[in-house]
């Protein structure tokens, strides 16, 4: 049985979200977080919601209602441009185009990986170490 509600936290900023994996209904706080270990990370901006989180089979993306796992053989793509770009999953047939994190270089414990999932994922996916982060 999987757990239908699963809780999230932004890579961008101090926010988390209880996404419920079967209605796809999310609420968010700025609170603390209620789980004291690792539970996976979302990207919202207007009408987009992505998700990675860990499940007992290794990690799973959650987008537009519907869960897809992600594994070392897919084609995922990265396009970047001076404020925006766009993340592709070739076989999921997955296209989201968002604005350049404002928080890219922020500070220095901003970089890149640490407040862009798309570009984390891109970079990672292939990964023995980051697979082990997604599985419980």
């Amino acid at each position: 049985m999987i757990d239908a509600v699963v809780e999230l936290s932004n890579i961008e900023i101090h926010e988390h979200c209880m996404l419920n994996r079967i209605t796809g209904e999310r609420e968010y706080n700025n609170g603390k977080k209620q789980m004291p270990y690792f539970t996976g990370k979302y990207f919202k901006a207007e009408n987009i919601f992505f998700a990675l989180y860990p499940t007992d089979n290794g990690p799973i993306m959650y987008y537009e209602g519907k869960e897809y796992p992600l594994k070392k053989d897919l084609h995922i793509y990265l396009t970047k441009t001076e404020k925006s770009r766009e993340f592709r999953i070739e076989e999921y047939n997955i296209c989201i185009q968002y604005r350049t994190s404002q928080y890219v270089g922020f500070d220095v414990w901003s970089d890149e990986k640490d407040v862009d999932l798309f570009y984390q994922i891109e970079q990672s996916y292939k990964d023995n170490e980051y697979y082990k982060k997604f599985t419980k």
